[in-house]
């Protein structure tokens, strides 16, 4: 558990120096896994929105439904921000490439309080 506190805590020390804090990060186990397609490659928006949707757990609530803006790029680091709705409150979710190996995409989950 303290472990799981020090990385919330550098995700936070991170965004926060791009203006944009942190008040959730997906932290249960690798992140969820997605296959990149096509030129580019990228994974599909309708793929970026299920894993999103189906894979980020946040306190004691999950996301009714994510809509992205269009694909995430098959490179480590490329970040798509997404709208996760839950019940009645939308909020911003960051989509990250964190791992790639071969055409299978590591994804990590952040919910963003813009400043």
């Amino acid at each position: 558990m303290k472990r799981i506190r020090i990385i919330i805590a550098l995700g936070v020390v991170t965004v926060l120096a791009v203006g944009a804090a942190v008040v959730a990060w997906n932290t249960a186990g690798d992140g969820a896994v997605a296959t990149a397609k096509g030129p580019g490659p990228t994974v599909p928006r309708a793929e970026v929105e299920e894993r999103a949707a189906n894979d980020f757990s946040y306190p004691d609530d999950e996301p009714d439904a994510v809509t992205c803006p269009g694909d995430l790029p098959a490179k480590k680091g490329a970040v798509v921000r997404c709208t996760a709705v839950f019940g009645k409150k939308s909020k911003t979710m960051e989509v990250s490439a964190d791992k790639i190996e071969g055409d299978q995409v590591t994804l990590g989950f952040g919910l963003l309080n813009q400043g």
